[in-house]
């Protein structure tokens, strides 16, 4: 009987290790790097807005509209499939939805490797330790970072129309100021 107990014991803890593995296997540095697509934007791009560029004010006078919107996605060198399908998606949704906004600059997009020491600025900037995705709501010269936590909740890898819809509601609200 102690026999079966301890099988059972190992059995049990089989899954639960291999849990824990997958959660941490984006902040490991041990294995090999999976490539990453071309990274679209140079860290120059998400600067501060210029100091004439005045705000446009929305109809009911309550709501101040961003003058930039700036989506940005940091991850790390070693990647692990949730964090490839946050970037794919991401793209995505901003490619497809929002295009008008990037090529008329009331939004930018940028993703960045934070290991690559030529992206030390904005990583700095946005205080990004992993794979993370940030909105940021440009004022004038200030910035109003959002680091999205949510977006590990969304389930991108099973749920991508779900997830889809999720980035595109936050970048909308935050291109109509909310």
């Amino acid at each position: 009987m102690g026999l079966l107990t301890a099988s059972k014991k190992h059995l049990i803890s089989i899954p639960v290790l291999a849990g824990a593995m997958l959660l941490f296997a984006c902040s490991t540095s041990t294995a090999q790097p999976v490539s990453s697509p071309t990274n679209p934007a140079s860290p120059s791009e998400v600067t501060m807005a210029p100091s004439d560029n005045s705000s446009i004010q929305a109809q009911d006078d309550s709501i101040i509209l961003p003058d930039r919107v700036d989506v940005v996605y940091f991850h790390q060198s070693q990647r692990c499939p949730t964090c490839l399908c946050f970037e794919e998606r991401v793209r995505y949704v901003v490619s497809t939805y929002f295009q008008g906004q990037l090529d008329s600059g009331k939004m930018t997009f940028g993703v960045y490797d934070i290991s690559d020491s030529q992206n030390t600025e904005i990583v700095t900037k946005y205080g990004a330790v992993g794979s993370q995705l940030f909105i940021n709501i440009v004022r004038g010269d200030t910035d109003n970072i959002k680091d999205i936590q949510d977006i590990w909740s969304w389930n991108c890898r099973g749920d991508k129309p779900g997830f889809d819809q999720q980035v595109r509601n936050l970048i909308q609200q935050s291109l109509n100021g909310e």
